[in-house]
């Protein structure tokens, strides 16, 4: 496996993994309901959330931009490893930055809600 492939694979994974990240966030918002694998720490009692519906209000939004983000930065991936020229690496590179520093906001925010809302 070259790294070619194996870039690829990675985008692949980075765009499923946002689009997992929508479908639990839609989820979430149509039910109105809180579970174990709806990107909360592992062991964290669902059931003694004081108000599941203020998390979920004050999360959804940004959990749908890291799915957003998720996407958009491994199609550019996939843009890069397949087109080549197309897309720089720079733009690439910027775009991957971006979303790293997102998700690491994301991580920060939502440990701060967890503690809010539990």
């Amino acid at each position: 496996m070259d790294t070619s492939t194996l870039f690829s694979f990675i985008d692949v994974l980075v765009v499923a993994c946002g689009a997992y990240v929508i479908y639990l966030c839609v989820q979430m918002k149509q039910t109105g309901v809180l579970k174990e694998n709806m990107l909360l720490p592992k062991g964290l009692p669902v059931k003694r959330c004081k108000d599941p519906a203020g998390y979920i209000k004050a999360i959804a939004m940004k959990q749908l931009m890291l799915g957003v983000l998720a996407i958009i930065c491994g199609l550019i991936g996939l843009l890069q490893d397949f087109v080549g020229g197309f897309i720089n690496s720079v733009v690439y590179l910027s775009f991957l930055a971006v979303f790293a520093a997102y998700a690491v906001w994301y991580t920060i925010y939502m440990k701060k809600t967890i503690r809010k809302f539990w």
